[in-house]
């Protein structure tokens, strides 16, 4: 029997009987996506800033490292349960979850009087993180097979442009408000809002591991870790994130000491601090959309070797610049080089998990992305003040290129 393509009558026929939400749901969830990340990132560059107004004046590294560390072993603990419970009862009603429940804890965050206080509400926000990748299990799992890497690639722009407008809302409102922490008043609006968009406008078309949902933790995670290269998989997405998110607070606080110190104009620290962040998230965005097709066209195995090496090599300025415009353009050049890391491996782990268990495999991906970005600001916090933070984005270039050489044996070795 002749072999249908994309461009096929017959072919359209079936993705239209088989996936029918899929064209609307990637409308949507894009939009849904762009909002989640926007009001994450409303406030997420600027939580030294918020820390330090709450009486925080030194081992400021260590404060922030300690509560992101925190809030994303939380995430990491829960990922994974949420990923088994969409694999029984639906991916929809995770986002849902992600995205209303954030939004909820987000607006109690601002009620804070102490730095402990505010590190115990941002903590309770992490027990419902996962927007983004609840969004990721339902395009995977109601999107045609060969759309699929284009899908991804279009949902991760779109969460990096809420990525983009995020900081630059930010750095416009800071200056505004009477305490920077009140700017998560902001973004629990946001993202309750986008919790509403997907409840009015999302559909999915269930497809559920039989029988009765028990939660396992490890269980799953030993047959996952069986599937030959999905830890590698795993390893990388940590480093993903590490450099990508986990990153994000430490450069604003290596921006500080770039900018001439803690006793420079804070004005002009919120605006180097928003203007890193709005570097990596856009040129992300522009290099997400132009070559988002190139997972469908190419094998995504090769795709995730060339952006790891990137990722590597973009690190590497990290060691020698000297100002923020220098640090300002590291960034863009890790978002334009590495940032089909995350859709390839997302592709991959679809096509590599077990039947039944794409979401669980995506969420596992996501437990471990989170840890990252918590280990990622604790170690800058170790490192740093003995050290300073360019012996910490040394430990990063070591760590990257391991990965990238774990994975580039593999493909030697031609590992299924």
């Amino acid at each position: 029997m002749k072999n249908r393509t994309a461009s096929d009558p017959g072919h359209g026929s079936d993705e239209a009987a088989r996936y029918p939400y899929w064209r609307r749901n990637l409308q949507v969830l894009p939009a849904a996506t762009l909002m989640n990340s926007m009001g994450f990132a409303i406030a997420w560059p600027f939580l030294p800033l918020m820390v330090s107004s709450l009486g925080v004046r030194d081992n400021l590294e260590t404060w922030i490292g300690n509560m992101m560390l925190v809030f994303y072993i939380i995430s990491f603990l829960c990922g994974p349960i949420w990923g088994s419970i969409a694999d029984y009862y639906g991916r929809k009603i995770m986002i849902l979850r992600a995205m209303l429940g954030m939004g909820f804890f987000m607006s109690l965050i601002p009620f804070a009087s102490s730095p402990l206080m505010f590190a115990c509400l941002f903590s309770l926000v992490g027990f419902f993180n996962g927007g983004t990748m609840s969004s990721q299990a339902l395009i995977v799992a109601n999107t045609p097979p060969g759309r699929i890497g284009s899908a991804l690639s279009r949902l991760q722009a779109a969460n990096l442009m809420g990525q983009t407008t995020g900081p630059a809302v930010g750095t416009l409102l800071i200056t505004m408000v009477a305490k920077p922490h009140w700017l998560f008043w902001i973004s629990g609006c946001v993202l309750l809002s986008a919790g509403m968009l997907v409840m009015a406008l999302v559909r999915e078309i269930k497809q559920l591991t039989p029988g009765r949902w028990r939660p396992q933790w490890i269980g799953s995670l030993r047959e996952l870790l069986a599937v030959p290269r999905i830890g590698l998989l795993y390893l990388l997405g940590f480093v993903f994130a590490w450099l990508a998110a986990g990153n994000i607070a430490i450069l604003s606080i290596f921006v500080i000491d770039l900018n001439g110190g803690a006793s420079a104009d804070a004005g002009s620290h919120a605006f180097w601090a928003g203007a890193v962040a709005i570097g990596y998230a856009l040129s992300s965005a522009i290099a997400l959309t132009v070559w988002g097709r190139v997972l469908d066209r190419h094998d995504p195995r090769r795709v995730l070797l060339f952006s790891s090496a990137a990722a590597g090599l973009t690190q590497v300025p990290l060691l020698f610049l000297q100002t923020p415009l220098q640090l300002t353009l590291a960034r863009v050049a890790f978002g334009l080089a590495a940032s089909l890391m995350l859709p390839a491996i997302v592709r991959l782990l679809r096509s590599h998990a077990p039947r039944g268990m794409d979401a669980r495999a995506i969420s596992y991906a996501a437990s471990f992305q989170f840890i990252a970005m918590g280990i990622a600001p604790f170690t800058a916090g170790l490192i740093g003040p003995l050290l300073g933070l360019r012996a910490y984005f040394a430990l990063t270039v070591v760590l990257t290129f391991f990965a990238f050489g774990l994975w580039l044996r593999s493909e030697r070795r031609g590992t299924p």
